[in-house]
């Protein structure tokens, strides 16, 4: 095949979603503050305060940016450079180039014309620039070498200096500090886990000494990933301090003291620094017998293992200031394991006897563990930065997954419906312990008397109060919120006590009956906010009790019921208007009845109804709906209940969420108001949040499943409700256990809200949610014998900008409407809406919206199609594969994409650990109610290809089963109803004829498959398009593959209309025919990993590809519909024409997608990006 070119600039990239390699702040003129981030080879600017995209700078034409250097702001104003590099590329931009481009000023041309750039002789690990205004920078290489460079405004170029060094090993990680006008501080950690600690004097004579070796440090068990060098810090006692962290592939963070001290200089005199140019071992562990200033063990001050994985990066914040009390540093981590630490460092001893051999190691200061923010997905933190403030410490972290998050107590609230009077409550997080004797000693009064109108029986007497605990095991045992500044808590002693939030948290102890007895508490109302605030108190005896969020020290008299209280359910109805009356739902102890008692706040009246409940049935969850009654119970079974014409409620249907797990809480969706439908939102103890649509008519025997998730953070929801945010939107909030910790998911935005550590689930707990911020919230728990108290009005961190994957993507497919799938690594499928730009939270172009994440698979996922907008179906390692069904969920609550898990794949071999490597399928029929059978051919990596037939109510049913060559099959597609393509690792194509009829596997006569050689070895894309010929009647069909032989191949196959038998043995497999085949040798530097027909016309086709090699192509061919003796006769005919090449932000491409009618190509890898073709 020829090949030639033709003019370039049809491909333009709309849209990325790459790791974010590079972070820095940013403080503008104004005094507002920004963050610039690296995403591949563009600098982007976002607002800090309000998240909003602020503008975009290319930097470099093919290279990541590695780094960003900004001077400190208070010395900006000196300093008019900001340092960007990548690899070996360098760039210097003047400050005004961020200012014009937050201005909004000035074209690309424009801001990009005074940009200098370079290329050092090395990798970059570290750049500072000079905070003197003298146009300075100095780079450290991978070689432990320092550059110094200046720009020379006249010529407009940045001009290296001498290199300097005082030895050359392989680093793996580096860290500047600017020391003086003529000096920088230089912190080296090398391959084989040593740091080596030196000056450069940059101002040096030759006849001067220009590096000046300070330390040499050992004991990590593994090579050095980061190191930081802390600013100088003025303890509580005026003494200077210096000191530098660094972690290692051991897991383990290390603090050294490295400040300067007189024996240091008459170490140095004794020469120590002619050692360091000595061979020696390896430094993992102590074996190097001689380190600069002594024992370096000495210099050691703490050592903590931490992360579940290789540490990345560690950092002290600017600007600490230390308490007169105590000598207190913090210092963040950021790992492999896609985490943020935070930790403090306490030094016990004086400065005087830090760094001195005889201090004892263990005594000299302890890193302790204070904070783990898991904002990002996957694995890795790539990027942060840090910046100091006042009182206030802000942290941004970039991920693998392209999301930015800032942690902090700088961060403040987009979102918050605070009036600006009671800004002072933001970021205020508390956890506090209680003991009984500190609530009794905060107890304002000892009490009253129940009001003598509101007791049932006027001879019940009061029980004594006392300020002490009644005896030594008395301790808090039950729990409930009446509203977010109310709560009530009990002890198992009968003592009830009501605390208020408001500066802090106070407590009364409330009067009650003589022997009242046991007591339960209502669960809370956290659907909606109640119009009439209370708590419900039921006893053994009978007696139910309301507590009023403005009530005093005495409890109200509301009813008697027949039967011990077992216990009592706030009934919600997302549908009633008439908030005049409430209603609640009590269950009895040993007893199948149950009653609903409805109140009028006003006269305080009742009415009870009865409810019959089958026996066993224990009910954990109640709601109400349109008039159904709602209950799930501890066995996993979700009762729906209608009131007869006596009144009474009896069960019309049952619904089996998950056997044996508890049903945890039942929330009503509000529907739209034109389309009134019956939606309940349902959390399980199996971690999964569900939807179901109740029937309200009679032909509806059964409640359908409308969506099912498994969040990422808990092993058990305990409750779900929504937020009310300032600009009109409502978030899903779930909450429930993960080991340990009790956790708050934002499940719209996916992102934790918060996590405290409470012991577990075995123990006594409440909740509420705060309702005037979003990510308020109040926790309250027993561990220890101790009542704790959690209360948050706003997050610790916030998304700057929001990711995607995790992990390389190895699957995408594109839906024939509005929706993108992609799969990764992650064993996570999301599905993305793309947009047209207008309105994006970052301003770009174009992009994708995250509308779900699909949970199920446990191994990497293989492969991806959609059919239409409604079904999803995808393949995985251990013979994994699912059918999704995507539903249309029309509530004013929920606003996310709603999508059930339809069908498991169960037919698995003996086995099991086989792959599918890819399937297709083809509808093969449809009905007016919706339902659809498939055909499904599955390729295997054991060499098998099957193909099933599926529908949702019969399953999957096994019609073939073949088996290739000990070649592992990589492709599969349908040709027509009755033959399937294949594509293998030995570079063939295989074409079997296909029945829609059950036959055995082992069938004599069986025709064997067309094969023909295409690749030389493994074809790792392929794509097809059917050709439309009007005199025809043969079926034609245009293939494009890729291999991993850096080939791109055109095959032209048809399939006479004498092959369509349904029976495999009559079917002539001659008719299928290869009417031509081509090759494109050395089309991409790499295997091509993507290939796609984006255009199919009379005589030409538009082919978009992809590769490893981090190159986008486009191609148009043209004179493919020719058969093979044509082409002989006519050489030449058959062309390809290389439309475009462009540079890839995406690295590890695993797959490419053409969508929107073949205008945008979306590629996928380590992040992805969308292009426009414009062909």
């Amino acid at each position: 095949m020829s090949c030639e070119l033709a003019a370039l600039g049809r491909l333009h990239r709309e849209h990325v979603l790459n790791p974010i390699t590079a972070l820095a702040f940013y403080t503008s003129t104004d005094g507002q503050k920004y963050l610039l981030a690296g995403e591949d080879t563009d600098i982007k600017v976002y607002h800090v305060q309000t998240s909003r995209f602020s503008g975009q700078l290319p930097v470099f034409k093919a290279q990541s940016i590695h780094g960003i250097a900004v001077p400190p702001a208070e010395i900006s104003e000196k300093s008019s450079l900001i340092l960007v590099w990548g690899g070996n590329s360098v760039k210097v931009l003047p400050r005004d180039v961020i200012e014009s481009l937050i201005s909004g000023h000035g074209t690309e041309r424009d801001l990009t014309r005074g940009a200098t750039e370079a290329r050092a002789p090395d990798w970059i690990f570290d750049g500072r620039v000079s905070p003197f205004g003298d146009r300075r920078i100095v780079l450290l290489t991978a070689h432990n070498e320092v550059i110094p460079a200046h720009v020379d405004p006249s010529r407009g170029k940045l001009i290296f200096d001498k290199i300097l060094s005082p030895s050359r090993p392989i680093l793996y990680s580096g860290n500047f500090f600017w020391v003086s006008k003529e000096c920088v501080l230089v912190a080296a950690g090398t391959v084989f886990g040593e740091i080596l600690v030196w000056k450069c004097h940059l101002g040096a004579s030759e006849q001067n000494q220009d590096c000046e070796v300070l330390f040499v440090f050992t004991g990590h068990e593994g090579s050095i990933f980061g190191v930081h060098i802390s600013p100088e810090i003025r303890t509580s006692t005026g003494e200077n301090l210096r000191l530098l962290a660094s972690c290692s592939d051991d897991r383990t963070i290390r603090i050294w003291d490295i400040t300067e001290r007189q024996e240091s200089q008459d170490l140095k005199q004794k020469g120590y620094d002619t050692h360091i140019s000595d061979a020696r071992e390896t430094g993992f562990g102590n074996n190097v017998e001689v380190s600069a200033h002594g024992d370096p063990s000495a210099r050691c001050l703490a050592t903590v293992m931490g992360h579940a994985s290789r540490i990345w990066q560690v950092e002290f914040p600017q600007n600490q200031l230390l308490s007169r009390t105590s000598n207190i540093v913090g210092l963040y981590s950021f790992g492999e394991d896609a985490t943020a630490q935070k930790w403090n460092l306490s030094l016990n001893l004086p400065l005087s006897e830090l760094g001195t051999s005889s201090s004892p190691i263990k005594s000299v200061a302890k890193l302790t563990h204070q904070e783990t923010f898991s904002n990002h997905t996957g694995k890795h933190i790539w990027s942060h930065a840090t910046t100091s403030e006042d009182d206030y410490i802000l942290v941004a972290t970039g991920g693998s997954d392209g999301k930015i998050a800032l942690i902090g107590t700088g961060i403040k609230s987009n979102s918050s419906n605070l009036t600006e009077g009671n800004q002072t409550l933001l970021d205020k997080k508390k956890a506090v312990a209680w003991s009984l004797t500190d609530v009794l000693r905060s107890s304002r009064a000892i009490g009253a008397i129940i009001e003598e109108s509101n007791v049932i029986s006027d001879d019940i007497p009061l029980a004594p109060q006392s300020t002490k605990p009644k005896n030594a095991k008395e301790a808090f045992n039950r729990y409930t919120f009446i509203s977010d500044k109310r709560l009530l808590a009990a002890t198992n002693s009968g003592r009830i006590f009501a605390g208020s939030f408001e500066d802090d948290l106070t407590w009364i102890e409330l009067a009650l009956p003589d022997e009242i007895g046991q007591i339960v508490f209502s669960h809370a109302l956290h659907g909606t906010s109640p119009v009439h605030p209370l708590a419900f108190i039921g006893t053994s005896n009978g007696y139910i009790f309301y507590y009023s969020e403005s009530g005093d020290r005495s409890l109200q008299s509301l009813v008697k019921v027949d039967g011990k209280v077992a216990d009592i359910f706030w009934l919600s109805d997302a549908s009633a208007s008439n908030n005049s009356q409430f209603q609640i739902f009590v269950t009895l102890l040993r007893s199948t009845n149950a009653v609903i008692i409805h109140v009028d706040p006003d006269t305080l009246t009742t009415k009870q109804i009865s409810v019959t409940l089958e026996s066993g049935f224990m009910v954990t969850a109640a709601a109400f709906i349109q008039g159904y009654l709602i209950l799930g119970s501890r066995k996993g079974i979700i009762a729906v209940f209608s009131p007869g014409e006596d009144g009474n409620y009896s069960v019309i249907l049952t619904v089996e969420v998950h056997r044996d797990e508890a049903i945890t809480s039942l929330l009503p969706l509000r529907s739209r108001d034109d389309r009134p439908r019956n939606y309940i939102l349902s959390t399980c103890r199996d971690g999964r949040y569900r939807i179901h649509e109740i029937p309200t008519k009679a032909h509806q025997s059964a409640a359908v499943l409308i969506h099912e998730a498994l969040p990422p953070f808990v092993s058990s929801v305990e409750g779900a409700w929504f937020t009310n945010n300032s600009d009109g939107t409502r978030d899903l909030m779930l909450c429930g256990f993960r080991s340990s910790n009790f956790v708050v998911w934002n499940e719209t935005r996916r992102h934790e809200v918060a996590t405290v550590d409470c012991g577990g689930s075995s123990r006594s707990y409440a909740w509420a949610p705060i309702r005037s911020q979003p990510d308020g919230f109040r926790f309250v728990f027993t561990k220890a014998g101790q009542m704790h108290v959690f209360s948050q009005t706003h997050a610790p961190h916030r998304t700057l900008k929001p990711g995607g994957h995790g992990r390389e993507i190895k699957a995408v497919s594109a839906s024939s409407g509005r929706y993108v799938a992609t799969a990764a690594e992650d064993t996570v499928i999301r599905i993305w809406e793309y947009g047209s730009g207008e309105g994006e939270a970052e301003g770009e172009h174009s992009g994708l919206r995250c509308v779900a994440a699909l949970e199920r698979h446990a191994t990497g996922i293989q492969a991806l199609k959609w059919f239409g907008n409604e079904y999803l179906f995808s393949s995985g390692g251990n013979e994994e594969f699912f059918v999704w069904r995507l539903n249309k969920l029309e509530s004013d609550d929920f606003t996310g994409l709603a999508v059930v898990c339809e069908a498991v794949f169960p037919d698995r071999s003996e086995i099991g650990d086989a792959r599918i490597t890819d399937f297709d399928v083809t509808c093969v029929s449809s009905d007016e109610d919706g339902a659809y059978e498939f055909s499904v051919s599955m390729a295997l990596s054991n060499s098998t290809l099957q193909t099933y037939a599926y529908t949702k109510k019969a399953g999957f049913r096994l019609l073939r089963r073949w088996t290739y060559t000990g070649a592992c099959l990589t492709q599969v597609r349908h040709l027509g109803s009755n033959h399937i393509l294949t594509a293998a690792t030995d570079g063939y194509l295989a074409v079997y004829a296909n029945t829609s009829q059950a036959i055995e596997a082992d069938t004599d006569g069986s025709p064997l498959p067309i094969v023909t050689k295409l690749h030389q070895n493994t074809i790792k894309a392929l794509d097809i398009r059917q050709v439309s010929s009007e005199n025809d009647t043969s079926l034609k069909f245009l293939l494009v593959t890729g291999g991993d032989d850096n080939a791109l191949g055109v095959t032209y196959i048809s399939v006479s209309p004498n092959s369509t038998s349904t029976s495999p043995t009559k079917a002539n497999m001659a008719d299928v025919k290869i009417q031509s085949k081509s090759i494109i040798r050395s089309a991409h530097a790499a295997g091509i990993t993507g290939a796609a027909i984006a255009r199919l016309n009379e005589d030409s086709a538009i082919v978009v590809t992809g590769s490893n090699d981090q190159r986008v192509k486009a191609w148009r061919l043209i004179g493919w519909d020719q058969d093979q003796k044509e082409k002989e006769k006519e050489k030449g005919r058959v062309r390809a024409q290389l439309l475009e090449d462009r540079y890839s932000a995406v690295a590890d491409a695993g797959g490419l997608e053409v969508f929107d009618d073949g205008r945008k190509a979306l590629v996928v890898g380590v992040g992805f990006e969308v292009w426009d073709l414009g062909v």
